[in-house]
């Protein structure tokens, strides 16, 4: 890739600085990973609904440009990213904390780099492909420090290997809702999909993955049940912010990230989530920042540039 970086590269540093900050409040919530999941997307359909609403009105354009098939890809990105990942996601932030949570997470770039290579054939050059894996390697260092324990909320607790397998299949799910989302917004000839501006492409991935979770909802009989604990003012006050963090603002700009770079460098950068929970941590909780961690951000960074590059 030409240049030092791209706005693909930063966009995705964006959404993982976002992540960061709303894991932290994702995992403080005293709601089930279904509660949070049906909760947050609702609330965040709204807001990128009006968010969509006013770009569009001000540039004088239509709400919705995408075609048929940029649809369908988008919403399968979302049945499969959203509605089911981020529900694996969440079930393995509570029982593992943020930092062992998001160690698991990593394996996205690697999911990625294979789905990258067999089905978009996007080529990586050996200088990319070292900086993702050094960039892994130096998230490792930082997040298996001891002391990540500590960090475990203790709401709805399972065993460490329960915790592992939901991260694990969060981590293949965000890389094949990934590769759909950017065959969506990128656009895609060999399947006649135009793509899309990244702001409507977040939109109907959120509103297609809230909408499924109110359907899943009336047919399991559990829509009031779920509504009102979701939205209990006291569980919107913890995970309210996270909403704005992470659905909105964080998905919007993988979503640019997704359009602007390749799946696995899209997917690497975003995993460098962990290096910005740690000051969060540090400062919101007062975790200490070991000379370990801060080696493992700087091995990270390196790779960052190295993918970058």
């Amino acid at each position: 890739m030409d240049g030092l970086i791209g706005i693909g590269e930063l966009a995705g540093l964006t959404a993982a600085a976002l992540w960061a900050c709303s894991s932290l409040f994702y995992g403080r919530t005293k709601l089930s990973a279904w509660q949070i999941n049906f909760g947050k997307n609702f609330l965040a359909s709204i807001i990128l609904c009006l968010h969509l609403f006013v770009v569009t009105s001000l540039a004088g354009r239509s709400l919705f440009a995408a075609d048929r098939n940029t649809w369908l890809l988008l919403i399968v990105s979302s049945a499969i990213g959203i509605l089911i990942g981020d529900t694996f996601y969440f079930r393995s932030l509570q029982i593992l904390g943020p930092r062992r949570a998001l160690i698991v997470s990593m394996t996205s770039p690697l999911f990625g780099a294979i789905i990258g290579w067999t089905v978009l054939h996007e080529t990586l050059s050996f200088l990319s492909i070292s900086g993702i894996l050094l960039t892994l390697f130096g998230i490792a260092i930082v997040v298996t420090e001891r002391g990540a324990a500590a960090e475990t909320p203790g709401h709805f607790p399972a065993s460490m290997s329960r915790g592992v397998a939901m991260g694990l299949l969060a981590s293949l799910c965000n890389a094949c809702g990934g590769t759909f989302s950017r065959l969506g917004t990128f656009g895609s000839e060999k399947l006649s999909a135009g793509g899309c501006d990244p702001l409507e492409a977040t939109v109907i991935r959120v509103c297609v993955a809230s909408a499924s979770c109110i359907a899943i909802a009336i047919v399991t009989g559990q829509l009031l049940s779920t509504a009102r604990k979701s939205f209990d003012p006291s569980a919107l006050r913890s995970y309210l912010p996270a909403v704005i963090c992470g659905p909105w603002l964080g998905i919007w700009m993988s979503q640019i990230a997704y359009k602007n770079s390749y799946l696995a460098i899209v997917l690497t950068l975003t995993c460098t989530t962990p290096l910005f929970v740690m000051p969060m941590l540090r400062i919101a909780y007062g975790y200490q920042i070991t000379g370990r961690a801060i080696i493992g951000t700087l091995v990270a960074l390196t790779g960052v540039y190295l993918t970058v590059a």
